[in-house]
């Protein structure tokens, strides 16, 4: 070959990775490539390569590693196209928010159930208890079932007002003594009082003819941790109580059993029957307890 002539692709490869004082060796062992591959390419064997494509991509690899410019040994390749192609710029793709991921989405959207179902079933279970109180007149409220009255108390009447004494000095002596002796008439003597008023204190005339109430033997107790609206009948049906009761009030209902009662919001409720705890978590619907209490 004459001075004149171009260097090869090998050849330029072989000057150049002598020069450096590297053997086939260790420039295949950089490579990660066979030895013959490295020998073929200083050969300008190409075609025992494989396929164009994978010989160019040997011969840059090898270039580079040699500090060559790929790009000249690469134009005088078979194959090669004789005018520089063509770069099109492409637009890089937009950015991605974190919100645009359909994972995350469905993600969220799993969380919004979760927590929205529970809320929407606890509204939609409490929402006629809340429409009941809502429509409790305010009179009931402030109402209360008045306690039997003992019978004791029905049989006690005002004192009858005994007639003054008229002291012998204060007579006077100037008149007879018929006059002075006589003694006082009937009409003299006032009539008894009427019964004592109530023992409420209304200052009303008791109801006439009224059947007397049954004697209580059993008191409920109740306390409350919450607005409660609270109902309680007794055994004969008589309505013994019956209103809202606030939070951390509490209320002695006495009557014959069995009683009927409907107590709401009865978690946040405890209650005692003749001093003996009711447990009422068995009774509880939603948040409403309704049972019947017997001896």
């Amino acid at each position: 070959m004459s001075e004149n002539e171009p260097s090869s692709i090998g050849r330029t490869l072989r000057d150049a990775r002598e020069a450096q004082g590297m053997t086939q060796e260790e420039a295949a062992a950089r490579l990660r490539l066979m030895q013959r591959q490295i020998a073929a390419m200083e050969a300008d064997a190409f075609e025992s390569l494989g396929q164009p494509v994978f010989a160019r991509g040997f011969v840059r690899n090898y270039a580079r590693l040699l500090g060559l410019k790929p790009e000249m040994l690469l134009a005088h390749m078979e194959g090669a196209p004789a005018e520089p192609a063509a770069v099109t710029y492409v637009m890089p793709p937009p950015p991605r928010f974190w919100f645009s991921s359909p994972w995350l989405v469905l993600l969220l959207l799993g969380l919004l159930v979760v927590v929205a179902v529970p809320v929407a079933l606890y509204w939609w279970l409490n929402e006629g208890e809340d429409e009941l109180i809502s429509r409790v007149p305010s009179a009931v409220q402030v109402d209360s079932v008045p306690l039997p009255v003992p019978a004791q108390a029905a049989e006690v009447a005002a004192p009858v007002a005994e007639p003054a004494p008229v002291p012998p000095a204060a007579a006077d002596t100037s008149a007879p003594p018929a006059t002075r002796l006589a003694p006082a008439t009937p009409e003299a003597v006032p009539a008894p009082a009427s019964p004592a008023a109530p023992v409420n204190g209304a200052g009303e005339a008791a109801a006439p003819a009224a059947p007397p109430a049954p004697a209580a033997n059993g008191v409920l107790h109740l306390e409350f941790g919450a607005d409660a609206w609270v109902e309680i009948r007794d055994a004969s049906g008589r309505m013994l109580h019956r209103q809202l009761n606030p939070a951390g009030s509490s209320v002695n209902v006495p009557g014959q059993p069995p009683f009927d009662l409907v107590i709401g919001n009865a978690a946040q409720a405890r209650m005692t029957y003749n001093g003996r705890p009711i447990d009422l978590k068995p009774f509880i619907a939603v948040t409403v307890a309704r049972f019947t209490l017997e001896e």
